[in-house]
């Protein structure tokens, strides 16, 4: 199905077919730029950023890296949070309590820099800092919960 946006036109394809391209390219040795959908990695990465994907290759992942990855059938874009009893623990930056927990073979490709829709350049993602920053957000999710039930109080 083709959809007519101003000037250009826009083709709008299922995310079954998009991400099956996305993984024959990595596999083809290609480095893919995809659009991050949703609010779940708020607020590092928003809606509408782009991420540069290279494939997972069995690599060792640190901690706090960014990946994409399938769960239960779907594709998900979230950060590496822990390694437990050989699965990996996925978190989304936004989310306070739900986690993903895949198998090394369920990765697809590891981010290594960020494009905010609403700056220009780049930001890289998978260095140090930007790792550690995340880890430290996601691990005063307690803190953040118990301030997002006040705020819903007053």
């Amino acid at each position: 199905m083709e959809e007519q946006t101003g000037k250009s036109k826009s083709k709008i394809v299922s995310n079954a077919d998009y991400f099956a391209e996305v993984q024959r390219m990595l596999h083809a040795g290609k480095e893919v730029r995809i659009r991050i959908k949703g609010q779940s990695m708020h607020p590092f990465i928003h809606d509408g950023d782009t991420v540069m994907l290279r494939a997972y290759q069995g690599q060792s992942l640190p901690l706090g890296c960014n990946i994409l990855a399938k769960d239960n059938g779907k594709f998900v874009f979230h950060r590496l949070v822990a390694k437990k009893k050989g699965q990996y623990v996925l978190a989304g930056d936004g989310n306070l309590a739900l986690h993903e927990y895949i198998a090394e073979s369920d990765i697809i490709a590891v981010a290594y820099m960020h494009y905010p829709k609403d700056k220009e350049g780049a930001i890289p993602i998978h260095s140090t800092w930007p790792r550690l920053r995340g880890l430290g957000w996601y691990h005063i999710r307690l803190l953040r919960r118990i301030i997002a039930k006040l705020k819903r109080m007053i």
